[in-house]
């Protein structure tokens, strides 16, 4: 296993293209808990069909960025 130094990690983690897929994950993550808030207010009216929409949109939005997150840091650690 290669030496590995802090400053490295943490240039490699705030790179542009690691920072968007956090934004991915926290804005799947931030939908999915307005969804669990909306779906505990027991209405069925728009609130609850704007809801299904969230929660779907956020756990695509959630598994996509985690799977890309892990697709990433496997691709460049083959390239290094």
């Amino acid at each position: 296993m290669s030496d590995l130094s802090a400053r490295v990690a943490l240039r490699y983690a705030t790179e542009d293209s690691m920072l968007t897929l956090f934004a991915v994950v926290l804005g799947g993550w931030l939908s999915l808990t307005f969804a669990g808030f909306a779906f505990s207010s027991y209405s069925f009216g728009m609130m609850f069909i704007l809801a299904v929409f969230a929660f779907l949109a956020g756990g695509l939005a959630l598994f996509s960025g985690l799977v890309a997150i892990t697709y990433k840091v496997l691709a460049d650690s083959r390239t290094a």
